[in-house]
């Protein structure tokens, strides 16, 4: 009952606009717009003089094969051949005119994650052009392929090694500053503390967040993006076919004081798009130290550690088809040689029916294990996709 009253709240907004006159709530597409527009600026709008909302939502289905050793544990995408609902979303986002901006999204399933449903709910506060602040849930500011919208990916998913490393939504507020107008941005945050599982490919322990901060201290992240020439966009691939070129380079670096587990952590990435063709690539280090006096038994490590993901993505999307191929480099402890010691390499077809909104894709996934047991966990996985 809980989750039909939460739904239909977030639903009311827009819908309600049913009700409203073509000038006060202009629903119907702009004259000559295509689908693509209309999706992007929001299908689903509302529109009260400065104050605007749109729903959105997100299915992602999956299905295909994978090897008899796949685990969901070491970061494979099933655990047995089949079917399997990658995501499921509903959200609202809106604000009035640029200085006031919200964010609600929520999980129609829980994802076995402890955090509950809840996937960002947030408040973008920005009085001038050139800064800002957001206070809530959001996504932590480390990881730019965290950080970018899974919907607007290349691949079927992210990488492994951003699973592992890169923490995902938590409570916090940040500060931000653009000095240079969509070229610059400058970002520093606090967070509630972050809890590391054991496993490397676990990644970090979604906490809830109506309680606060129970059992960490804080985290601290600073980011900087610069993108010299045109904007890069959302899209990990160069759907649009740039006609100029579209260049990001930036990191960030956080440490997390943790009461079981103090972490420092560094990223950098470059991102580049140009008639079709993308380049990505994203490095991600972290070293990790247990507390003299963890308070933790379960998410502690016995001495420091020092892990490190890489990733290189190239692509090419020619009309509505893409092709594009990844390749991983994982390393769970540097100080050792055993399966943790990993080359992932993926190639993903996709079709493209309406950009990212709409589309199609065939991944095949290979892990060579360099040191150890060499594992059967290659995997073929379809999906299909469906955003407004």
């Amino acid at each position: 009952m809980r989750w039909f009253v939460v739904v239909l709240a977030m639903a009311w907004f827009p819908l309600s606009a049913l009700a409203q006159d073509a000038d006060e709530a202009p629903l119907a597409p702009v004259q000559g717009e295509s689908l693509e527009q209309v999706l992007e600026r929001g299908a689903a709008r509302f529109e009260s003089g400065p104050f605007h909302a749109a729903l959105h939502g997100r299915i992602q289905a999956w299905g295909g094969w994978v090897g008899d050793d796949a685990l969901r544990s070491d970061g494979d995408a099933m655990q047995q051949p089949g079917f399997r609902l990658r995501r499921a979303r509903l959200g609202v986002e809106g604000g009035f005119e640029d200085w006031l901006r919200f964010k609600v999204e929520l999980d129609a399933f829980d994802q076995e994650r402890t955090g509950g449903p809840l996937y960002e709910a947030y408040v973008d506060f920005r009085p001038v052009r050139y800064a800002g602040a957001a206070a809530g849930f959001m996504k932590f500011p480390f990881s730019t392929s965290e950080n970018r919208s899974s919907a607007r990916l290349a691949h079927l998913d992210r990488g492994l090694g951003t699973y592992a490393m890169a923490p995902s939504s938590t409570m916090g507020v940040v500060v931000y500053g653009e000095p240079w107008l969509d070229h610059l941005r400058i970002t520093a945050g606090v967070f509630n503390g972050l809890q590391r599982k054991s496993g490397f490919h676990e990644g970090y322990e979604p906490v809830g967040v109506t309680e606060g901060n129970k059992f960490e201290r804080l985290s601290y992240v600073g980011r900087v993006d610069f993108e010299p020439l045109d904007p890069v966009g959302p899209d990990e691939g160069d759907t649009s076919g740039s006609e100029h070129p579209r260049l990001g380079v930036g990191g960030a670096f956080f440490y997390n004081d943790g009461r079981s587990i103090a972490t420092l952590g560094a990223s950098g990435y470059l991102h580049f798009k140009w008639y079709g063709a993308h380049l990505f690539g994203e490095v991600l280090w972290d070293r990790s130290k247990p507390q003299k006096n963890p308070t933790s038994t379960d998410n502690t490590i016995p001495s420091e550690v020092q892990r490190l993901a890489a990733q290189g993505s190239l692509g090419y999307v020619w009309r509505k088809f893409g092709l594009a191929a990844r390749v991983e480099v994982l390393d769970d402890n540097r100080d050792l040689k055993t399966e943790g010691d990993e080359v992932v390499v993926a190639g993903t077809f996709t079709y493209y029916a309406v950009a990212n909104f709409f589309k199609a894709q065939v991944e095949y996934q290979h892990r060579w294990e360099r040191h150890g047991l060499s594992l059967k966990n290659d995997a073929v996985i379809a999906g299909v996709q469906c955003a407004f």
